[in-house]
């Protein structure tokens, strides 16, 4: 788990300010969007990682709610994505939602790699981290920070019919779910 308060001094001269200029805090309780569409309809970009080392990628699968007296967002990532990885190391990560006038960024970064070139510069989105250091985008209409409080692979034995219909007609490793705990929700004005 990478501890995000150390950065050697180059790279937090390139974190940019918290977007806390144009973005204002509210609770997880607060939050007006429907959860099912907001992943489903809306897509969204999960990221984990530090300045410098640090992968994206759209999820249109997830959740908001209750776990363990805390509201959480899940996630799931494929054991086949290089993002994968970056959830595995570090303990934070964030989700953020975008207006529907960057499907197309969105489209480009759930289908290309990070392992092979700066998907993010190519997209045209604004990386930028928030004073956390957690990483974000300037174009994002909400983020969610969250605190990894749970991440396993998904058992395909306890899936019934999923994996025959689903994994084996795509090339996909199977899924890896994250529990985060919302440890702060940011919303564009």
């Amino acid at each position: 788990i990478v501890d995000r308060r150390i950065f050697d001094k180059e790279l937090k001269d390139k974190i940019s300010k918290s977007p806390r200029r144009t973005m204002r805090e509210i609770q997880p309780t607060e939050i007006k969007e429907n959860p099912i569409s907001l992943f489903d309809e809306t897509w969204a970009l999960v990221t984990a990682g530090v300045p410098g080392k640090l992968n994206t990628m759209t999820i249109s699968w997830g959740s908001l709610g209750d776990l363990w007296n805390k509201p959480v967002v899940t996630v799931y990532v494929s054991s086949s994505r290089y993002t994968h990885e970056f959830m595995e190391r570090n303990g934070r990560f964030t989700v953020a939602f975008f207006p529907e006038r960057y499907r197309q960024a969105l489209n480009y970064l759930g289908t290309h790699s990070g392992r092979d070139s700066d998907k993010i510069a190519a997209s045209g989105l604004t990386l930028e981290f928030l004073d956390s250091g957690q990483p974000s985008f300037a174009e994002a209409q909400m983020v969610i920070e969250a605190r990894k409080i749970y991440g396993a692979p998904f058992s395909t034995e306890g899936m019934g019919d999923v994996p025959a219909q689903f994994y084996a007609s795509r090339n996909l490793g199977v899924h890896s779910v994250y529990v985060g705990e919302i440890e702060h929700v940011w919303i564009r004005e």
